[in-house]
């Protein structure tokens, strides 16, 4: 057996020889340092041991990038990628994550998230690239996994396992049966596992089945270890180990981001009682070791200087996949694409169309190393001929907003006075005070000013502001850490606490002609880098945009208000919805853009515009792919990996979500019927169904042809059909294969996505695909054996649009002597 590297100047190395030196190295360990080794050190790194030649392993988060303390490229969040249902471009993108790593000496890439989207509020939807269909989440993690690990670094797939919400994350008990576990959660795990050999596995924060995941022995040796043979490094989430024996004896075999609980003093302790036993440590140390000498990671840097940290592969690769990730979810009209003759002048609102281009928060968080806007993108595409007018309408921003103080003669002038204290708490005498025209400072590492501390200072700006509209108006303050704003004395934000960089807002009713007194106060305590931003802004619409010929709002959430630690609203925030409606109601060629890790409550204004597309967060190249996508220069490929609900409480998990008992448990008492299987299992009709996705032209299916006579025992079963463009512009079609059961001799979801396509076809180009369903297609998880079955039966074949469009049916009958005598998964 060979284990095959696409590596740098590394050849491939035989099984038996890593062991022979894994064993080599073990064998020269003390005891002591065994019990070091596997608690992490530097918070992101395994620790070295010299004398062996051991190096420190250095980890970086995922999965929109390689995070780290300076830029890096970053790439549309893990769900656009899925939307994409394009494996080739999963491959591109984990191959280019790999080479970020190697340009940066990283070892191993925290990546890729493959939780399902059980609910659309969960705030880490965007990072996993699974959607809600473990079929869809199988084909991409399996590319994405070798891409990055062609390059010499490790890919760990996380979390492990029913990561499906953010709400008491630490604690909360997913509570699922195991056909769901098996049928539903665990399926893109084992096939990153067993088909993209990935080398690492991270557990999850939270218990399953009253069980924490760092120390499930279900989860960690009978499934992952035993039943998939996984051979690599068992890791815990940052800070979610809870006891040194049962993370111990229950699989887990590397601790991070320290050793807490695997540390030689606890460790020692248990040896001593023989609760645990060496060959218990032996066999974790050697997993670290096997993942080190099968990466090549003793022969060589790992830092390759030969590419660039601005690497120019990094950043058309997060272009094509914004591109093809955007889903185009209504075009009535066909107002797209834009008729570039015709357009002179487009007004621009919403808090996503700029600055930059949104993300959400947590752990994924990448500092671009460019970032181009959709005003910026739009202005770029379509030139100087083209005015792009930008509406600072209820977003705030913080680099345009209007401030008043008053001078030593008595008279308003622009801007805020501010003083600057040398520590956190506002106390003492300032020792810096000037005016500044706005609040929009992102302070580096080091002192940020001459005499202040540049992790311990605090500083209150003050003034007021003058209201020409009546009306609502929107206060926006976003920091690291602590932030306060009073309005006329009232407190209005109250965020007076140590934090990581977020967005907090609150909105205000203010009469035309008052002036109204401000006063923010910020501190920072720690941290090196601090951030301190503030503005505000009236939701009122000039009537002036009735005259452009076209308005274009970026409205949905940010690294603000999605993002890791906790879930999400359904409805859009500060008031975009009358945003939005305002907008449509002064000009009705009304385009809607949606950033965010899924579907938003849209039921107050989807009627009233006529174009809507989903852009998820699409990373730096977002802007640029946005403005491509709507002039028409790229055609809308995208497809929806989730299933869109007009309302909450028709999502299947709704009514089992968060918790009933205060956070105990979740119970995943909907089982199965998770996205499309609960809609279809319920005929309930949701807004956009999975596999939805419009295009600028029109796609013809025909001649569906299915070769079961050729099949044997276990072999795979092909099906055929013919694809057609019958419009007028170049696109890219994904015909989906759907296995519909009939009469099953169990419950079973009324139809399954088991195969799908990516077809890219010219004007009038007809094109046959081929779709293949392995014998698994027709499994179901048999809770009484525990074991998988594939059941002998009529079924019918659907080839799709999307699984509420089926094009094509054709009835087929998988006879018993077609099964393999032993049905394993």
């Amino acid at each position: 057996m060979l284990v095959t590297l696409a590596l740098f100047g590394i050849k491939a190395v035989s099984a038996d020889s890593v062991e022979d030196r894994v064993n080599d190295l073990l064998g020269r360990m003390s005891l002591q340092e065994k019990l070091e080794y596997i608690g992490g050190i530097h918070a992101m790194s395994i620790r070295p041991i010299p004398r062996l030649g051991l190096p420190e392993i250095r980890m970086s988060d995922g999965p929109v990038g390689v995070r780290q303390d300076r830029p890096s490229t970053r790439y549309p969040a893990g769900v656009a990628l899925a939307a994409t249902w394009n494996p080739l471009l999963a491959t591109r993108e984990g191959t280019s994550m790999g080479r970020d790593c190697r340009a940066r000496g990283i070892h191993i890439l925290l990546a890729p998230g493959l939780n399902i989207n059980r609910v659309p509020v969960c705030g880490r939807n965007f990072e996993y690239l699974s959607g809600e269909d473990p079929y869809l989440a199988s084909q991409m993690v399996v590319p994405f996994v070798r891409g990055v690990q062609s390059q010499g670094v490790v890919a760990t797939v996380k979390h492990f396992a029913a990561n499906n919400q953010e709400f008491n994350r630490m604690d909360i008990s997913a509570d699922v049966g195991e056909r769901a576990l098996r049928e539903i959660y665990l399926p893109a795990f084992e096939a990153a596992v067993k088909d993209g050999k990935a080398g690492a596995v991270m557990d999850a924060y939270n218990q399953v089945n009253g069980s924490f995941c760092t120390e499930n022995r279900f989860l960690n040796l009978q499934v992952l270890k035993t039943e998939w043979g996984f051979s690599g490094v068992l890791m815990s989430d940052w800070g979610a180990t809870h006891d040194t024996l049962a993370a111990a004896t229950g699989g887990l075999d590397l601790e991070m981001p320290s050793g807490t609980y695997f540390n030689p003093a606890v460790l020692f302790s248990l040896l001593k009682k023989h609760q645990i036993s060496e060959s218990q440590i032996d066999d974790k140390v050697r997993r670290i070791l096997r993942l080190i000498v099968r990466n090549g990671f003793l022969d060589r840097p790992q830092l390759d200087s030969d590419i660039p940290e601005n690497d120019p592969t990094s950043a058309a690769t997060a272009l094509a996949i914004a591109q093809e990730g955007v889903v185009l979810l209504k075009n009535e009209g066909k107002l797209l694409p834009l008729d570039r003759k015709n357009i002179r002048r487009v007004a621009v609102f919403g808090p996503d169309a700029r600055p930059g281009v949104p993300t959400g928060w947590g752990s994924s968080f990448v500092h671009p190393i460019n970032s181009e806007s959709l005003v910026d993108g739009l202005r770029e595409l379509l030139g100087a001929d083209v005015k792009i007018d930008y509406f600072d309408v209820g977003v705030g921003s913080f680099e345009s907003a209007q401030f008043l103080h008053s001078a030593e003669d008595g008279k308003l002038e622009p801007g805020l006075k501010v003083e600057f204290f040398d520590n956190p708490i506002l106390s003492g005498q300032p020792i810096l005070t000037r005016v500044d025209s706005h609040i929009d400072f992102d302070w580096p590492a080091g002192r940020s000013l001459p005499g202040l501390s540049s992790d311990r200072f605090s500083a209150r700006w003050t003034g007021m502001i003058r209201v020409s509209d009546s009306g609502p108006h929107a206060f926006r303050a976003r920091s690291d850490d602590g932030i306060r704003v009073f309005l006329n004395g009232e407190l209005i934000i109250d965020d007076w606490r140590d934090h990581a960089p977020r967005t907090v807002t609150a909105i205000r009713s203010l009469e035309a002609g008052k002036t109204y007194s401000l006063r923010i106060d910020y501190h920072n305590h720690g941290g090196g880098s601090a951030l301190a931003q503030f503005g505000w802004a009236s939701f009122a619409v000039p009537d002036t945009i009735r005259d452009y010929d076209l308005a274009i709002i970026g409205a949905g959430f940010d690294d603000g208000t999605e993002g890791e630690g906790t879930d999400r609203t359904f409805a859009l925030p500060d008031l975009q919805d009358r945003l939005i409606q305002n907008v449509a109601e002064k000009n009705p060629r009304t385009v809607v853009i949606l950033f965010s890790g899924g579907n938003v409550d849209m039921n107050s204004w989807l009627d009233k515009v006529p174009v809507l597309l989903h852009a998820w967060y699409p990373g730096q190249e977002g802007g640029r792919a946005l403005a491509t996508l709507l002039a028409g220069d790229i055609n809308p490929s995208g497809k929806l990996p989730v299933t869109f609900e007009r309302a909450f409480t028709d999502n299947p998990a709704a009514a089992n979500y968060p918790s009933r008992d205060g956070g105990k448990t979740v119970n995943y008492a909907e089982g199965i019927f998770v996205g499309y299987r609960g809609y279809d299992h319920s005929a309930i009709e949701p807004r956009f169904p999975f596999g939805f996705g419009l295009s600028y032209t029109d796609f013809e299916y025909s001649d569906i042809q299915v070769a079961s006579s050729a099949a044997s025992a276990g072999e795979p079963i092909q099906v055929k059909c013919q694809i057609k463009n019958i419009g007028n512009r170049p696109g890219a079609e994904i015909a989906q294969l759907y296995v519909h059961p009939i009469d099953p001799v169990v419950e079973r979801p009324v139809r399954e996505l088991k195969g799908f396509t990516k077809v890219w076809l010219n004007p009038g180009e007809k094109k046959e695909v081929s779709l293949v369903l392995s014998q698994n297609a027709f499994q179901y998880f048999d809770s009484t054996t525990h074991q998988f079955k594939t059941e002998a039966g009529r079924y019918q074949l659907e080839v799709g649009s999307s699984s509420r469009d089926i094009r094509l049916t054709q009835p087929f009958e998988l006879k018993q002597e077609m099964l393999h005598s032993d049905a394993a998964h």
